[in-house]
């Protein structure tokens, strides 16, 4: 038996090309926050202005604010690139005497009870502080007090609320936002208790539209009217937040205008730039796996099937003239540069195929519907273009695209098919 040369991970490593800059794949890593954040000024001056008391009057005031809006709207990275420039600001300023401030973001997916979240606060205030021995009450006085003995201005954002109990949820939530008015044992530390000191600030980070409505009155009541809504991303500005990622974490010869405009098409729908970002990652990587300097549109799809897996069950629920005419297109996809199929190209394509295989071709008025039915499952998107030549119009026509499924898998499923017999037991 020959024996097999082992794995020289050096020689493995060292001759594979890569798509990637040095260090280029943290760019699309969800910790990283890049230095412009598209398409979010307006909430951003929103929430600093909310939060300006931080700066002006540190102690005059205790904010509570919400954001909220769907997955990949930019919440999470506004919120720590504001807390980021917060601190820096604030370092600048400070004067001797002044309270110091602090950022805290604690995400609730990971940290999921009310306990753990002042538990985590408290070790970075006091490191070693114990994780048990104290109940969610006696853990809520000893952070107040030591905001008063460490001289302390605090934000604290609490990301993905939604991961709290509601239960547990509720009460917690009141009794963060009455802070300031909770016993905090200032006597203790020969100070009066007689002014009140607003130290402590609150954002809340949710997907959940109705998030209020799920709260009782003196909780609503407490946390005030400081909503702000992050909208979907639209199909234009996804394509500016991923240009920029590529341009910061991509070699320039790997990438070009129409694959980040693939890339941001296939996110449209959710608006969701966290979607894009991934997808666009996980189409490099296969691009490296298989050594190539270039991302083509074809990785793109594969990438996406990683993400969103194609049920096999929905190619095989598809009627002959369906998978002819997905085949079709598919097959006039294969080339790399053609991002587009027109009707009247598929429609010659299906007319050959069915040819080849013995059967007959549907009227334009079946192949029509049949082309709208493969739209409405998402195998393929249809859009109207305006034709121009030379600045004369020429018409409009219906352009086919596959996005979503790898074009390779669609041929290599269905050309083995004989279409003939399956045509004679529908």
């Amino acid at each position: 038996m020959p024996s097999q040369e082992p794995t020289n991970f050096t020689t493995l490593f060292s001759s594979q090309l890569s798509v990637f800059k040095e260090d280029g794949e943290n760019i699309f890593t969800g910790h990283y926050i890049p230095e412009r954040i598209w398409h979010r000024e307006t909430e951003m001056k929103t929430l600093a202005s909310f939060f300006r008391s931080i700066i002006t009057e540190s102690t005059s005031s205790s904010r509570k604010v919400v954001i909220y809006g769907p997955v990949g709207t930019g919440k999470t990275a506004i919120s720590r690139r504001f807390g980021r420039d917060l601190i820096k600001y604030m370092r600048r300023e400070w004067k001797y005497g002044k309270p110091l401030f602090k950022y805290f973001h604690i995400n609730c997916r990971k940290t999921k009870t009310p306990h753990l979240i002042l538990t985590t606060l408290l070790r970075q205030l006091v490191p070693g502080f114990p994780l048990r021995g104290f109940g969610v009450d006696e853990l809520v006085r000893m952070f107040n007090l030591l905001l008063y003995e460490q001289n302390l201005v605090v934000l604290v954002v609490l990301d993905e609320i939604d991961y709290l109990l509601p239960e547990e949820r509720t009460d917690f939530l009141y009794s963060l936002s009455r802070l300031e008015e909770a016993p905090s044992g200032r006597e203790d530390l020969g100070q009066s208790n007689e002014k009140i000191e607003a130290r402590f600030n609150l954002l809340l980070i949710t997907r959940d539209e109705n998030f209020r409505h799920y709260l009782d009155l003196s909780t609503a009541s407490s946390l005030g009217q400081n909503y702000i809504f992050f909208k979907p991303y639209t199909r234009a500005q996804l394509y500016d937040i991923i240009y920029s990622r590529a341009e910061e974490g991509l070699k320039e010869e790997s990438y070009d205008d129409d694959l980040i405009d693939l890339i941001a098409s296939l996110a449209e729908e959710n608006g969701d730039a966290r979607f894009a970002i991934d997808l666009l990652w996980r189409a490099a990587k296969i691009a490296d796996q298989e050594n190539e300097n270039h991302i083509k549109n074809e990785h793109v799809r594969n990438a996406i099937v990683t993400i969103l897996p194609i049920e096999k069950s929905l190619l095989d629920d598809l009627n002959t003239h369906q998978k002819i005419l997905l085949l079709s297109t598919a097959k006039l996809l294969q080339n790399e540069k053609k991002l587009f199929a027109t009707t009247p190209e598929v429609k010659q394509s299906y007319i050959e195929i069915c040819d080849e295989a013995g059967v007959r071709p549907r009227r334009q008025t079946q192949v029509w519907s049949y082309l709208r039915d493969l739209n409405k499952l998402g195998l393929i998107q249809l859009e109207v273009m305006n034709r121009h030549n030379q600045g004369r119009s020429m018409g409009r026509v219906t352009s086919i695209r596959i996005s979503d499924i790898p074009v390779t898998e669609i041929i290599n499923r269905l050309t083995p098919l004989n279409f003939r017999i399956e045509e004679s037991v529908i």
